[in-house]
C-alpha cells in the first residue's frame, strides 16, 4: 500500500515548516511527503525533485513508522549544533511569554536567526517543557474587562447568598439564542482519519429568556420570537408565579437594554412587584452563573448532534428544560459550580 495519510495538524505543522526553513534539503523532504499525501505515486515524486525513486520510499517508509511527527523530523532535520546560553534561554522565554507563539516550528527559525544553533521541533519542544510552557488552548477575555468592578460584586454578592432570608431568593438571568445547527467538537478518532458531522442550511434559532436558581438548578424559562423588554415582563411574571411564597427576588443580571428599559423600570415600581434587580459589572458574563448552563445546554444538549428539522430541534430544548434540567441534576450542578469566576489580567 503505497497512499501515505497525514492528519490535518500534521500537515499544518509541514507546511509551516516547508515556509520557515531555510534549509533547501529539508524543504524537499517536507514538500516530498505533502506530495505522497496528495496522492502523487512515488515514481512521479522522484521526477518532480530530480531524485531517484528509492529515495522517495525511503523518506516515505520512515515517515510511516514515526511515533510523532517530531521524531521523523528529528530523524530528517540536522539536530543542534550546541545549546543555548541561560541568558539566551531567559530571552527566549520573554519571547514566547510576550508574543503569541502558536507552533514550536517558529521557533526552530528564531534560535537560528537569532542565536546561530539548530534545533528541531522535537528539540524546541523539550526546550519550552524545560522552561515551564505546555501547550493549550488561549483564554478569551472581555476587552474592557473591570478586576476592580467585579471583584466588589462577587463581595457584594456573597455577603447576600450567606446573610439571605428565607424568605429571598437570589436568580441569575440572561437570553440565549440557540441555532439549528451542529457545533465543532473534540472527540477521539483514529489518526489520519477525519469524524464527519453533516450540518444544517439556514440560521432557524430560538430565543428564550430564563432565570436560575443556583441553589436548586431549577430554571424558568420564556420562549418568545425574540427577546425584548415587553417579552422580558412575561419572564418577570413566570418569576413572581413561580416564587409566590417568596417576598423579594434578587435577580441578577447583565446590562442588556430590555433589563434597563423604561418598560421594565416601570414594571419594578409596581406595588405588586417583588423583583429587585442587581446589575453585572459590565463586561462581566463569567459572574453570571446561568451562561454556564448555557454552555451545558449547548456541550451536552443540543450541540453535538445534527436534527434533520428545527421542529424536531425546538422539541430537544424544550426536553432539555421539561426533563433534562431535573434528571441531570447532579451533573449540571457539578458543571455550574457554585463559585463566581473572576478573571485575573496576567501582566
Amino acid at each position: 500500500m503505497n497512499t501515505l495519510i497525514i492528519d490535518t495538524e500534521e500537515r499544518n505543522q509541514l507546511e509551516g515548516l516547508a515556509r520557515s526553513t531555510k534549509d533547501k534539503k529539508t524543504a524537499d523532504r517536507i514538500r516530498i511527503i505533502l506530495a505522497l499525501a496528495d496522492g502523487y505515486r512515488a515514481k512521479d515524486v522522484a521526477a518532480i525533485f530530480r531524485i531517484d525513486e528509492d529515495t522517495v520510499a525511503k523518506w516515505r517508509n520512515s515517515y510511516r513508522k514515526r511515533r510523532l511527527f517530531s521524531d521523523w523530523l528529528a530523524t530528517n532535520y540536522r539536530g543542534y549544533n550546541g545549546k543555548l546560553t541561560r541568558d539566551q534561554e531567559h530571552e527566549l522565554e520573554h519571547y514566547v511569554e510576550t508574543e503569541m507563539v502558536t507552533d514550536a516550528s517558529i521557533l526552530v527559525v528564531y534560535i537560528k536567526d537569532h542565536y546561530g544553533q539548530m534545533y528541531t521541533v522535537n528539540g524546541v519542544t523539550k526546550l519550552l517543557h524545560r522552561l515551564g510552557f505546555v501547550y493549550k488552548q488561549t483564554t478569551l477575555i472581555p476587552g474592557k474587562l473591570n478586576e476592580a468592578a467585579q471583584a466588589a460584586f462577587m463581595k457584594e454578592y456573597e455577603q447576600l447568598r450567606d446573610t439571605l432570608p428565607d424568605d429571598e431568593v437570589v436568580l441569575f438571568a440572561d437570553g440565549v439564542h440557540p441555532s439549528h445547527n451542529v457545533h465543532a467538537t473534540k472527540a477521539w478518532i483514529k489518526r489520519g482519519r477525519d469524524k464527519q458531522v453533516p450540518t444544517n442550511t439556514g440560521r432557524a434559532r430560538l430565543n428564550i429568556n430564563g432565570a436560575l436558581n443556583l441553589e436548586t438548578t431549577e430554571v424558568v424559562s420564556y420562549f418568545s420570537d425574540t427577546i425584548n423588554a415587553q417579552e422580558t415582563i412575561h419572564l418577570l411574571d413566570a418569576i413572581q408565579l413561580e416564587y409566590s411564597d417568596k417576598r423579594v427576588i434578587h435577580l441578577i443580571a447583565d446590562n442588556a437594554r430590555y433589563y434597563k428599559s423604561v418598560v421594565i423600570q416601570e414594571y419594578l415600581t409596581r406595588e405588586d412587584c417583588r423583583i429587585r434587580f442587581k446589575y453585572l459589572p459590565p463586561y462581566s458574563p463569567n459572574l453570571n452563573f446561568i451562561e454556564r448552563l448555557w454552555r451545558y445546554l449547548h456541550k451536552h444538549g443540543i450541540g453535538t448532534e445534527r436534527r434533520d428539522s428545527f421542529r424536531e430541534f425546538e422539541a430537544d430544548v424544550h426536553q432539555f428544560f421539561d426533563e433534562t434540567i431535573h434528571t441531570d441534576k447532579d451533573a449540571i450542578r457539578q458543571f455550574i459550580g457554585t463559585k463566581m469566576h473572576l478573571i485575573t489580567l496576567q501582566g
